[in-house]
């Protein structure tokens, strides 16, 4: 009796442990949190999360799983899409986010932040980024991960940021995720389809392909390239940007000296 016991005890065990799993790890595909946001499975433990503004722009922004909590890197695009972001994440991850890093200052990446400050969540980011949003009278400013001059911080949380200098602001940095060989390239990053650069109003068109070339040579083993806007892509991403910015340089009068 005891061992018919202890059999069932172990078959119970087993069947709450894969229920859990199933929770904590969704299938490969795509949920909707409404019409202006999604998640989408990347790789294990990597989530993928795209926001829409009210012009139907998308922005992309991951959820990561750790061995110590959840990592949120950039917010949707409002406070509201960050809750059901939020929301989801303890439903079907089955946890808390530990930390969320900002990848720069602009809307895209910070618009949520309101929520991030409700849930107590600590948020950090280049120190440019922080000095830039405080300046701006953001709700909260990030703490400094890192500062401009150290350049590369690896977190205790399992990732890598890397301040490459200007591109497409003055204070992007990039997101390495070495286990599975992920890139979040943030909006440094264009996507391999991309026609052209989006929004360069706060950009430094001189020293942006010389960032996306050190952030090429820092990760030359990325598998999967993340980009501020549109599709995931590979390292050809870099390589495409670079390119835009070269056409951009050679139709510019004066641009190609």
């Amino acid at each position: 009796m005891a061992a018919r016991i202890l059999k069932l005890a172990a078959l119970v065990a087993l069947i709450g442990f894969t229920s859990s799993r199933l929770i904590a790890e969704p299938k490969a595909g795509e949920v909707h949190l409404g019409p202006d946001l999604e998640v989408r499975w990347l790789r294990p433990a990597h989530w993928l999360h795209v926001s829409r503004d009210a012009q139907g722009i998308p922005a992309n922004g991951m959820l990561v799983r750790t061995a110590r909590g959840l990592v949120l890197v950039d917010t949707g695009w409002s406070a509201d899409q960050t809750e059901r972001l939020l929301a989801w994440s303890r439903s079907a991850l089955g946890g808390r986010v530990r930390e969320a890093i900002v990848t720069h200052s602009h809307n895209d990446r910070t618009g949520g932040l309101a929520a991030l400050v409700r849930h107590h969540i600590p948020v950090v980011a280049l120190d440019l980024t922080a000095d830039r949003l405080r300046q701006g009278g953001a709700v909260a400013a990030p703490e400094r991960l890192f500062t401009a001059a150290e350049a590369v911080r690896a977190d205790p949380l399992g990732f890598e940021a890397f301040y490459p200098g200007a591109g497409h602001a003055p204070d992007n940095i990039v997101v390495w995720f070495p286990g599975e060989r992920i890139l979040f390239g943030g909006c440094l990053v264009k996507a391999e389809a991309a026609p052209d650069l989006g929004n360069v109003a706060d950009a430094d068109l001189a020293h942006w392909p010389s960032a996306v070339d050190a952030v090429r040579a820092r990760y030359p083993e990325a598998a999967v390239v993340v980009p501020g806007h549109g599709p995931i892509g590979t390292l050809q991403a870099l390589v495409h940007t670079v390119d835009l910015l070269r056409a951009r340089a050679a139709a510019t009068p004066g641009g190609g000296r």
